[in-house]
């Protein structure tokens, strides 16, 4: 019997949780936070996590479709069909199907969002070269979209409040049906996939309001910045190491708290820095240390790589003293990161 992917995704979080592990491993959030994120999942909703730039929601998404088991499929199908029905363009008149089998972590498409994009970037479009070759009326001229393309696999849409309405509004029959049309063909494609989505806040550059119509559709969870410890344990875990460098746990303390230093002044800053931020810091620093030809990272490299990395990623309010006086409200955040 054919599962579907939410029964398959919900069936493996179920497992984790019942051998007492973490289904959401490697990505850093509060109890309530996963709570959330899991409930949906389980209910079989599609998600949308909305939250500042660098607070994990790319991971949590990767992490959502390593849980799932493999997906056998029809070998160089664009539409993943069912090799016991295989019934797709790419699948039709075809005498044998060759069965190939992908890992979880591959069940995966990931669509970034942009004003650019068009309708038909998701839905796919008549390939010129093809119509040419086979006949404009031969479905298997169309060239599928990433929704297509999703198909079994989780679908990953990265700000999708900087996507055009028109194009958001593309969406909404596949979220609530499961199936897109291939225009000017009269078929349908049926799509079995979950949407994880995700936006930044509306005071970002670029982003709009994702339409009511589509919203309706998701499970809104809201992510912040992960607390000192937490971000500690991601920058053990993700920060790169420079060979012949040594880099002990206060560096990571020190980075870590610089940067939460700078997110405790929204009333100076219009952007605040990132995890990733935190990261640069602390790569930065042991870069710094090997240009020296020193064996290990020390508090000086720490400062000094964090001075040039918030440059360039702080927005200084225009209400502050410091609007044009950054360097110096960068000396009072790494001052204030010493006492901590």
């Amino acid at each position: 019997m054919q599962t579907t992917l939410r029964e398959d995704l919900r069936a493996a979080i179920l497992t984790k949780l019942a051998a007492h592990e973490n289904p959401l491993e490697g990505f850093y959030c509060n109890e309530a936070t996963r709570e959330s994120i899991l409930a949906v999942l389980i209910a079989g909703r599609h998600l949308l996590l909305e939250g500042p730039p660098g607070t994990g929601k790319t991971t949590v998404a990767r992490i959502i479709a390593s849980l799932l088991p493999l997906m056998e499929t029809v070998a160089d199908c664009r539409y993943n069909c069912f090799p016991a029905d295989p019934s797709c363009p790419d699948c039709a008149g075809r005498k044998s199907h060759k069965k190939v089998k992908v890992p979880g972590a591959q069940r995966f498409i990931r669509i970034q969002g942009s004003p650019e994009m068009m309708p038909e970037d998701l839905m796919g479009d008549l390939d010129p070269v093809l119509a040419m070759k086979l006949g404009i009326q031969d479905a298997r001229a169309f060239t599928p979209g990433k929704i297509q393309k999703a198909n079994r696999k989780i679908l990953f849409i990265d700000e999708l409040n900087r996507v055009p309405q028109r194009t958001q509004n593309t969406l909404v029959q596949v979220l609530e049906e499961g199936i897109t049309t291939i225009a000017g063909f009269d078929l349908t494609s049926m799509v079995d996939t979950l949407v994880v989505a995700t936006e930044n806040p509306e005071e970002y550059a670029g982003a709009e309001r994702v339409s009511e119509t589509l919203s309706d559709r998701f499970e809104q969870v809201r992510i912040g910045y992960p607390c000192a410890e937490d971000e500690e344990k991601i920058i053990a875990r993700y920060g790169k190491k420079i060979d012949g460098v040594k880099v002990s746990d206060d560096i990571i303390r020190r980075s870590v708290a610089i940067c939460n230093v700078a997110r405790s002044m929204p009333d100076e800053l219009e952007r605040l820095p990132s995890v990733r931020a935190t990261l640069s810091i602390y790569e930065q620093a042991q870069s710094l240390a090997r240009l020296k030809g020193a064996k290990s990272a020390g508090k000086a490299e720490v400062e000094t790589a964090a001075r040039r990395v918030l440059e360039g990623r702080l927005a200084v309010s225009s209400e502050s003293k410091y609007f044009e006086k950054q360097d110096l409200l960068i000396e009072k955040i790494i001052d204030q990161a010493k006492k901590q």
